[in-house]
C-alpha cells in the first residue's frame, strides 16, 4: 500500500504495508529471493514459553488451564492465552499454507507488563524480552525477522534500541501505544522520536495489554481487549497528531496495528475540533498541529489486521 492509499485503508495489499519501510533493512531483498511474490506479515506474535521466573512475576501472571489454552487474570482483566501464540512450528506451518513468505515477529505485551510488576529495572526486563524474541526468530531466520521493543518514554532505553538494530539484527521496533498509562506525545518521548527519525527506524505501534480506561467496567465482555485496546491506539495517535508531534518529527517511519485502532472513525471529529479553534481555552487544551488532523494520515501506515470486513470495503 502506498501513502495515498493509507487514507482509505484499502485492504488489497494485505499486510505488505510496511515492506517499503523495511526494505532498507534487508527484508524485501531476502524475500525477493523466493520464487513467488513476497508476502510479509508484519503483525505476528510468538512468545517464548517461560522456563523460569527471573523477574518474580509468575504468580501475578499465573494462568488457569482452559482446554488447549489458558486464562490469565492480570489486574482483574481476564484474557485467553492461546496456545498458538507460543507454538512456533504451528505458526510456520499455517503461514506456509497461507502463502506467507516471511514474518516480522514481535512480542507486544511482555516488556510493559513485566516491568510494571517486577522490582527489577525496566531496562533489564526489556533486554530479556528482546533476547527471547531474537531466539524465536533464530529458529527460522531465513524467512523470519524481528522487531525489538523498549520504553520510548525513557531516554536511557535508546541504547537498547541500538542493540536491537545492530547486534540483534532486528528490522525495527514495536512500541506500545501507552506505557503504564502514559502516552507517546509527552516531552519524555522526544529523545526517542528524535533518535528514531535520525536513524530512520521503522516503528510499529501496538496497544498494551492493559489499555487506558481499563478500570471503567472493562473487565466485562472482554471489553478491555475488544474496545479498550483500539481506544488506547486511537488516543495515542490523536495525541500525536493534535500535539504537533508529526510537525516536530515529520520523517518518522510508523505503522500502526489493527487498522489504526479506533482512530479512523473519529477522524472527522478531530478535523471538526481543529476547524472550530481553541480560543480562550487553557494551554493544555489547545490543539497545536499546523495542518488539518486528517492530513497527517499520509504520514503513517496501518496494517489490515481488522476484524469486520465492511470497514475494509472500498466504496
Amino acid at each position: 500500500m502506498n501513502r495515498a492509499s493509507t487514507r482509505k485503508v484499502q485492504p488489497s495489499a494485505s499486510r505488505r504495508l510496511f515492506s517499503a519501510r523495511l526494505k532498507m533493512r534487508g527484508v524485501s531483498a531476502a524475500a525477493a529471493r523466493l520464487d513467488r511474490v513476497p508476502i510479509i506479515d508484519i503483525h505476528t506474535h510468538c512468545a517464548a514459553r517461560a522456563r523460569d521466573d527471573p523477574f518474580g512475576v509468575a504468580e501475578a501472571l499465573r494462568a488457569i488451564p482452559a482446554g488447549k489454552n489458558a486464562v490469565t487474570n492480570y489486574r482483574g482483566l481476564p484474557a485467553v492465552s492461546y496456545r498458538e501464540m507460543s507454538d512456533f512450528d504451528l505458526q510456520q506451518e499455517v503461514c506456509a499454507k497461507a502463502g506467507i513468505t516471511g514474518r516480522i515477529i514481535s512480542n507486544p505485551f511482555a516488556a510493559e507488563v513485566i516491568a510494571s510488576i517486577s522490582s527489577k529495572p525496566a531496562i533489564d526486563v526489556v533486554k530479556h524480552v528482546n533476547d527471547q524474541n531474537a531466539a524465536v526468530v533464530a529458529l527460522a531466520s531465513a524467512t523470519n525477522w524481528g522487531l525489538g521493543t523498549l520504553n520510548p518514554l525513557d531516554a536511557s532505553h535508546i541504547a537498547e534500541g541500538e542493540r536491537c538494530l545492530e547486534p540483534l539484527g532486528f528490522k525495527g521496533l514495536l512500541i506500545t501505544s501507552s506505557w503504564h498509562g502514559q502516552f507517546l506525545d509527552t516531552e519524555a518521548a522526544f529523545p526517542f522520536w528524535e533518535w528514531a527519525q535520525d536513524r530512520e527506524v521503522p516503528i510499529f505501534i501496538h496497544p498494551p495489554r492493559v489499555p487506558i480506561g481499563h478500570d471503567q467496567q472493562m473487565d466485562q465482555y472482554k471489553l478491555d481487549e475488544l474496545v479498550g485496546r483500539p481506544f488506547d491506539t486511537a488516543m495515542a495517535l490523536a495525541r500525536m497528531i493534535l500535539s504537533g508531534l508529526f510537525d516536530r518529527y515529520p520523517r518518522l517511519k510508523i505503522a500502526v496495528a489493527h487498522m489504526g485502532g479506533g482512530l479512523l472513525p473519529v477522524m472527522g471529529r478531530l478535523d471538526f475540533g481543529w476547524r472550530l479553534g481553541c480560543d480562550g481555552m487553557p494551554a493544555r487544551a489547545v490543539i497545536r498541529c499546523k495542518r488539518r488532523p486528517s492530513d497527517y494520515l499520509a504520514t503513517f501506515y496501518v496494517d489490515t489486521m481488522g476484524f469486520w470486513a465492511p470497514t475494509c470495503v472500498k466504496r
